[in-house]
């Protein structure tokens, strides 16, 4: 692969970005006794209707087995309750409790705070543009045949 010193250059500074976020939310999350993982079930997860541990794979991205760990975790913390699914008893429908629902409330609109204060110096144009090749390199990931497991291209 052939990659110019300012494509290795631009590529090196979303991972070293993606990274330094993470830190950040990391050093964030501590002291609500919270990982990344367990915000992103967190913030999918329902108080009423419950979702089913499937569901909340597609909405995360996570495997099954990740899902499972991070759910035990979250019930162990009272945060979230497994309850057999009436409609599918192989299945458990996840829901918030009271203390998930009030930390997710909390913390989102704390993160959303740090990320409207981090943006904040940055014009609108180049966030939109940001989001767009952001978007594309995504894309472009999610697309390739070696992400799918078929060898490279």
């Amino acid at each position: 692969m052939n990659v110019s010193c300012n494509e290795e250059s631009f590529l090196r500074l979303i991972s070293l970005t993606a990274q330094t976020m993470r830190s950040y939310a990391d050093q964030r999350l501590k002291r609500y006794d919270l990982t990344v993982e367990q915000l992103q079930v967190l913030k999918h997860t329902r108080a009423e209707g419950g979702q089913t541990q499937k569901e909340l794979c597609g909405a995360t991205g996570k495997s099954a087995a990740n899902i499972t760990r991070i759910l035990d975790r979250l019930e162990n913390k009272g945060r979230i309750v497994r309850k057999k699914n009436p409609e599918d008893r192989r299945t458990s429908l996840v829901f918030l409790t009271g203390d998930g629902f009030a930390l997710k409330e909390e913390v989102t609109s704390l993160f959303n705070s740090l990320g409207e204060g981090l943006l904040s110096d940055i014009d609108e144009e180049k966030q939109k543009i940001a989001f767009e090749v952001l978007g594309a390199i995504k894309l472009k990931i999610e697309s390739s045949t070696i992400l799918k497991g078929e060898g490279e291209q």
